[in-house]
């Protein structure tokens, strides 16, 4: 895949409503071009009726990644429709319950949790990542083993990060990008 534009975003109501609630990160959130009017008009948000499912692996939630490859597959390119779009996302993390495996109800967090992390095998090494003046973290650097395995079975090959309010995440940036078949 390969960049064709980057477009800033600022919501206004996203800025003002934003729940920061700590351990910022920017992530990566993939999805198909048609629900794109629908997130740039009324934000990211959870379970809209009009986007195809899926998956809910760790429940109803927000979905974002650290690697673009992984948040580039909810595109769904064709050689003959080449072009998709995915987000750069401020997510407020606050403290993530970590998961080996799914769990459909991820999103009935304990207190003091506000987000879910499903470990995956490969990931950007967080040695690399470079902290905003803001205090978002940036993960940075080539992909790396991140020796993570599920014990009872199955391993996600990336790692995921969920939250289930719309008030913690924040667009920054809209990429369009061209697959390469």
């Amino acid at each position: 895949m390969e960049i064709e534009h980057i477009f800033k975003v600022e919501r206004d109501n996203e800025n003002q409503a934003f729940k920061d609630v700590g351990n910022k990160m920017l992530l990566w959130h993939g999805s198909r071009l048609t629900n794109f009017a629908g997130i740039m008009s009324q934000g990211l948000r959870i379970a809209p009726p009009e986007a195809p499912v899926t998956g809910y692996m760790f429940g109803k939630g927000l979905y974002f990644a650290d690697m673009s490859s992984k948040s580039a597959n909810y595109c769904y390119p064709t050689p003959s429709n080449n072009t998709g779009l995915v987000l750069l996302t401020e997510v407020a993390l606050g403290k993530c319950h970590e998961l080996f495996h799914a769990d459909n109800n991820g999103h009935r967090l304990s207190e003091g949790l506000s987000s879910v992390k499903g470990l995956g095998s490969i990931a950007p090494n967080l040695k690399n990542a470079v902290t905003l003046d803001d205090g978002v973290v940036v993960p940075m650097g080539p992909a790396e083993s991140t020796n993570v395995v599920n014990p009872k079975g199955y391993t996600l090959n990336y790692n995921e990060y969920i939250v289930y309010d719309t008030k913690q995440v924040r667009i920054r940036y809209l990429i369009k990008l061209n697959f390469l078949f």
